[in-house]
């Protein structure tokens, strides 16, 4: 895979280390993330402007829907400040798996979001890991796990961290196998069976406020 970052990539990133970044989150908050979409009122802020065009130019936007992810992620990375956001790209960049493509490896990770929750869930594991409140490693665990867990069952990780082992076994076996298959839930190796528990996994999506 190509090691720097593709065009739509770059922009990205670019609008992630400017203060655009702010005005795509004051807009979205004022009108809404969907009305700031179809309104055009981004419009108005060049470098955003510059990176929705470039999109939809090439086609990998899909319309409507990857363009609404996109803007959930840049609104929710728009509360951590601009200091934080260039030190978050200059780190990821450092790391092998994101070198020279950050902007690139965002890209894929909202694509393969199936939910427009989820890229707001996305950026503040990115806003963690920029205030260093979680390592690289966690940071891709997590995102690996938010796009694994269905969109439905993410309100119920709260209560399921929180969960004892009599607890656990009451739940919905579907919903379990949902946890397990995301990495938020393990079997505890009991002579009878065992019950799903709690990763140290979903602790940590509980203690970076993904879930409460």
């Amino acid at each position: 895979m190509n090691k720097k970052d593709s065009q739509q990539g770059s922009a990205v990133v670019n609008v992630l280390q400017s203060d655009s970044i702010v005005g795509v989150g004051k807009e979205c908050l004022e009108i809404g993330v969907d009305a700031a979409l179809e309104s055009g009122v981004l419009k108005d802020i060049p470098l955003v402007n510059i990176l929705f065009s470039m999109f939809s130019a090439v086609g990998i936007a899909r319309d409507h829907i990857f363009g609404n992810k996109l803007l959930r992620f840049l609104s929710q990375l728009s509360e951590i400040s601009k200091e934080e956001r260039i030190a978050m790209v200059e780190k990821l960049n450092e790391d092998d798996k994101f070198s020279g493509r950050v902007g690139a490896a965002m890209i894929e990770i909202l694509d393969r979001m199936e939910s427009e929750r989820k890229p707001e869930l996305a950026a503040k594991c990115f806003a963690a890991y920029a205030r260093a409140e979680i390592s690289f490693e966690e940071l891709r665990r997590v995102l690996f796990a938010i796009e694994r867990v269905p969109s439905f069952d993410i309100d119920k990780l709260g209560k399921f961290a929180k969960m004892t082992m009599n607890d656990s076994v009451k739940l919905n076996e579907s919903l379990l196998l949902s946890f397990v298959n995301a990495g938020f839930g393990k079997n505890n190796g009991g002579f009878d069976g065992g019950a799903i528990v709690p990763t140290n996994l979903c602790q940590l999506f509980v203690r970076v406020g993904l879930a409460s």
